[in-house]
């Protein structure tokens, strides 16, 4: 049987107390041939020491530390991964994120046998954890592409995570991974980008990622959603710039730019919610008649809230299309 090399690759950042149950997840696979590169993006715990002794015992564990001239971020670890990747195929993976044994067996079998696939995605698991013990368990009931899989990407009608594909790396040489320059929206930059060039995707219909939920994250902060509004703006300015004639794809984009709004509205932030205002007037002629007077209205009801230096939700109708 072929056996080709996986290359999983890992960023991390002070994740030393979830890190081992991703590493022993990857342990249990299956399938043997694989490497697992762990990029640490400067951790101040003892991520470090947690990795050494993985690596003590198993020498397909490497560890990497995120060079001091290039941006911080878990974009810039990815990027280093796969810089130093030896494998045939590549899976991107979370430190606090947990594989089925059988994930990359079924997943390199499934590209071995598809040859006109170039990555293929599975269910995936949303889940929390209190004394080791899973509860709250979110499961995919819906995997499955009717139409054009960039379409459905980008309306969010399908979720693909970076945790979830296996890619043959030859797909992904010579091609602009992940922007450094974003701190947030990274998996929909990413694979908008990819997807639009390559629809060679695959299907495996089965639950083999398991997400963990609860983490303090770069979108979340004491349980509280953060927003980074210029990555925010910029990469739907991207995905609407990619196909602007896409009246459906132009209208998901503004709807998910006025929902960002809102939002920084609610935080009295009204610099950062004009933003995003400012950048849906920018392709109001792509809009159908109705959504452009509904735009506009939106725009009347933002100047005067943020003269009133409003923004509760309970207006937030007046602030949708």
């Amino acid at each position: 049987m072929i056996s080709p090399l996986v290359s999983i690759i890992i960023p991390t950042y002070n994740r030393a107390q979830l890190v081992e149950e991703t590493l022993d997840s990857i342990l249990q696979q299956t399938y043997r041939n694989w490497e697992c590169l762990v990029i640490d993006d400067d951790s101040t715990d003892n991520t470090d020491e947690v990795v050494e002794k993985y690596m003590s015992k198993d020498s397909r564990f490497k560890y990497f530390k995120s060079p001091n001239h290039r941006p911080k971020g878990g974009n810039t670890a990815r990027n280093i991964g796969f810089e130093r990747s030896q494998g045939e195929f590549i899976h991107w993976f979370d430190s606090d994120d947990l594989m089925h044994k059988d994930n990359l067996r079924l997943k390199v079998n499934y590209l071995i046998n598809n040859k006109d696939c170039d990555y293929c995605i599975c269910k995936k698991v949303q889940f929390y954890e209190e004394d080791h013990k899973f509860y709250d368990q979110k499961k995919e009931i819906r995997l499955k592409i009717t139409a054009d899989v960039y379409e459905e990407y980008v309306l969010g009608k399908i979720s693909i995570l970076n945790v979830v594909p296996l890619w043959r790396k030859s797909a992904l040489e010579n091609k602009k991974l992940y922007d450094e320059k974003i701190h947030q929206l990274q998996d929909l930059d990413f694979f908008s980008r990819i997807i639009f060039e390559n629809r060679n995707i695959g299907i495996i219909d089965m639950e083999l990622i398991y997400v963990r939920r609860g983490n303090e994250s770069i979108t979340t902060h004491k349980n509280k959603l953060q927003i980074e509004i210029n990555s925010f703006v910029e990469v739907h300015k991207r995905i609407i710039d990619r196909t602007p004639n896409h009246r459906e794809i132009v209208l998901h984009s503004v709807k998910n730019l006025l929902w960002a709004m809102r939002w920084k509205m609610a935080e009295r932030k009204y610099d950062e919610a004009q933003k995003c205002i400012e950048l849906s007037f920018v392709y109001l002629r792509n809009l159908s008649l109705k959504n452009r007077l509904e735009l506009f209205k939106v725009f009347v009801f933002y100047y005067v809230f943020k003269t009133l230096k409003t923004g509760d939700t309970k207006f937030k109708k007046l602030l949708k299309i």
